[in-house]
Parts: structure tokens; C-alpha cells; sequence
């Protein structure tokens, strides 16, 4: 199946509200314990002092799940889309009441700015973890450069996206077993980031072209692949 492009950012109201009501609770939570597991593994530790950067945070789901796991280290979650911050700061007011979570806030900023060395950061990530955002990126090298001028040296790397199925076929099964009972923009998108997503093969290429080698990449379960590792 080759690669069809999708919009890089999600701007319609009807896309902001599923996403933001939807249940991903399961995935969002996998992907913290993993991404804790790859910490322990790797005797690494974040806290105090330390950034970690959520890309392509969206409605912020994996961003809270971050701040409340290190809730001593700054915790940012970037997006380009407003829409789609809006409803992460309205969420982060009531964290914020609840947790103490003073080290989590937000900025507006797209993928090419961040390229483009127009970004706002104060200063760089000790780690940095992105979900399902890789895909969206029609030029896969800008994201890998925007990666690197926001990252400290040996910094964590955990990002995990969808794999691109072999067929149509292939992927409308995945749709069907992940999403039976969705609305109709959450299943028409999944599909549709399903055909925008690339291989194994394609990222380990794209990490050789961008000189980040050192990170590894591994299919996960019938659907994601991720990639972690230190640069």
C-alpha cells in the first residue's frame, strides 16, 4: 500500500471534539509504561530540573499523564494546533487545582517553525516523546530536524506512531477492530492515518538520513511501531 498523505494539522471542530472526548485511556497509558520501562531499562531518571517535551501533544492527554508521573520536572506539551490546545488548557487549569502540576504548560508551535529555529523555547528537553504524530508529517526529515534542535545532547527519545498495513484491505480490518462503535470523523480519520503512516523500514531509513542511527525502531503489536533510544 503506498503512503497518502493527510492534513498535518487537526483545525476542524468535529476533529478537535471526538479527539477530546474520545476514550484513549488504554493506548495513552501503554504508551506511558513503556515509556517508563525504557527509562528503567536504560537507568535513566527524570525529576527535578529536568524538561520533557509531549510533540504533537494535542488535547493533552499524554502531556498530563507525564506531569503527574514527574510532577517535579517542567513538562511541555507542543501542537500546532490551537484548536486542539484549547481544550488542553482548559484541562490543565483544573489539574493544575487538583495535582499541583505547575511544571506543565503549552505552546503553539508547528513542526516547520520549530525547523525553521522560530521557536520560543526557553531551553532544551532532556527527553522528549511524541504520539501518532510522525505520520502527519508529509516531509518525515523535518521532523526529525525539528526533533534535534529541541533536544539536548543524550537526550531520551521515545516516539511511537501507527504502521502502515501492507493493503487497504489490511487496514480496514484494523479500523473495524479498534474502532467498531466510533463516530464517523474518528473512524474516517483513523483509516486515513493509517494509509499516511510509514514502515519500519522507511523510519530506520529516515533516521539514517537525519544521522540519528543510535535510535532504534521495533514493531509494536499489529499496529504501532516506536522509536527510542539516546542521541
Amino acid at each position: 500500500m503506498q503512503r497518502v498523505t493527510e492534513p498535518e494539522l487537526m483545525l476542524k471542530a468535529s476533529q478537535v471534539n471526538a479527539y477530546s472526548e474520545a476514550d484513549f485511556s488504554s493506548s495513552d497509558n501503554q504508551l506511558l509504561e513503556d515509556f517508563e520501562k525504557f527509562l528503567m531499562d536504560s537507568g535513566r531518571e527524570l525529576g527535578l530540573k529536568n524538561l520533557i517535551i509531549d510533540l504533537g501533544c494535542g488535547p493533552g492527554n499524554i502531556t498530563e499523564l507525564l506531569a503527574m508521573k514527574w510532577p517535579l520536572a517542567k513538562v511541555v506539551g507542543i501542537d500546532g494546533s490551537e484548536e486542539m490546545l484549547s481544550v488542553a488548557r482548559r484541562r490543565r487549569k483544573d489539574l493544575i487545582q487538583k495535582y499541583n502540576l505547575k511544571g506543565l504548560v503549552y505552546f503553539q508551535k508547528n513542526i516547520s517553525s520549530i525547523y525553521r529555529d522560530q521557536t520560543t523555547l526557553d531551553e532544551s528537553a532532556h527527553a522528549v516523546v511524541s504520539n501518532s504524530l510522525l505520520h502527519h508529517i508529509h516531509n518525515p526529515s523535518i521532523f526529525w530536524e525539528a526533533v534535534k534542535k529541541i533536544s539536548l545532547p543524550n537526550s531520551c527519545q521515545f516516539h511511537r506512531d501507527l504502521r502502515r498495513p501492507y493493503s487497504t484491505k489490511e487496514a480496514l480490518v484494523l479500523q473495524e477492530k479498534y474502532l467498531p462503535d466510533a463516530p464517523k470523523v474518528l473512524k474516517d480519520d483513523y483509516l486515513a492515518s493509517l494509509h499516511a503512516s510509514f514502515t519500519v523500514i522507511e523510519v530506520r531509513d529516515q533516521l539514517l538520513m537525519a544521522g540519528l542511527d543510535s535510535l532504534k525502531v521495533y514493531e509494536v503489536d499489529d499496529r504501532y511501531l516506536e522509536i527510542k533510544g539516546f542521541f
